[in-house]
């Protein structure tokens, strides 16, 4: 396995087609601050960027996958005083916003695998995540409103869209958790796992899903982000565009021909 440690807060490797990237702030329960934040920015972006990666997962260390932004920090400028509206505003545009985008949009599958709680800007990571893999310990908590602040990290776009407008407002307005039973119910999460088993699992679906036609995953990808923001006519269009692109595509010659032959051997 080839291993690359980015300094403390993050950690990267890759293996078998699959990069792993963890939040290591396990005394911290990997809350985000300034220096996670530029190590999770660059650990994403080498993953997206690496062609030996196929698959990506996303987790924490410790009893937490993210119990979000570093509050105590958040709370302080660098010199001490408190951060103005502005600072807050800049964090999220400026840092938060292109590394969540970029795992939503990103043409490889991203696993998110929720070894714990997954809180405030944690829970924006998972959400962004294609699909997630828990434990029964874990949990999906927006308690910006206890400390008198809106949603962020677009998950008043993510959240409604996977559990509905009802359950999405009773979270924000309450500030209560989101439990990894009622999420795997809602079809939030994919798969609940024992905790000793999360890995294996998660390493089991993502080497499956390493083996699959990159380019057809990532139209799949896009055609679903698409869907999303789109009419059923415009998704039917989409669809047909990409599809067009696939039919010329290597990978759809070979799979045609190993379908054939797979076919022809059960003829025999």
């Amino acid at each position: 396995m080839a291993t690359t440690e980015v300094e403390q807060h993050v950690k990267v490797e890759t293996e078998g087609g699959v990069g792993w990237i963890q939040l290591n702030r396990p005394e911290k329960m990997n809350a985000i601050g300034a220096v996670t934040r530029r190590q999770l920015g660059d650990a994403i972006k080498q993953v997206e960027r690496d062609e030996s990666v196929r698959v990506v997962v996303l987790t924490g260390s410790g009893r937490a996958f993210c119990s979000g932004a570093d509050v105590t920090e958040m709370a302080q400028s660098g010199d001490g005083g408190m951060r103005t509206p502005e600072d807050v505003g800049n964090v999220l545009r400026n840092e938060y916003m292109p590394m969540l985008t970029r795992l939503r949009t990103m043409p490889k599958p991203v696993i998110a695998a929720m070894n714990g709680p997954a809180v405030g800007i944690g829970a924006s990571y998972a959400l962004a995540c294609d699909i997630r893999i828990a434990t029964p310990e874990a949990y999906i908590l927006e308690a910006f409103v206890n400390i008198g602040l809106a949603p962020d990290g677009g998950v008043s776009w993510l959240l409604p869209r996977l559990v509905g407008t009802g359950i999405a407002y009773e979270m924000f307005f309450s500030g209560k958790p989101l439990q990894a039973a009622d999420a795997h119910r809602l079809g939030v999460i994919n798969r609940l796992v024992p905790a000793d088993r999360l890995e294996a699992e998660v390493r089991e679906l993502a080497s499956q899903l390493s083996t699959q036609p990159r380019q057809a995953m990532a139209a799949a990808k896009r055609a679903v982000n698409h869907a999303l923001e789109s009419s059923y006519e415009e998704a039917l269009e989409f669809e047909s565009y990409l599809q067009e692109a696939q039919a010329a595509s290597p990978e759809f010659a070979a799979g045609v021909q190993a379908f054939l032959a797979k076919r022809a051997n059960k003829i025999k």
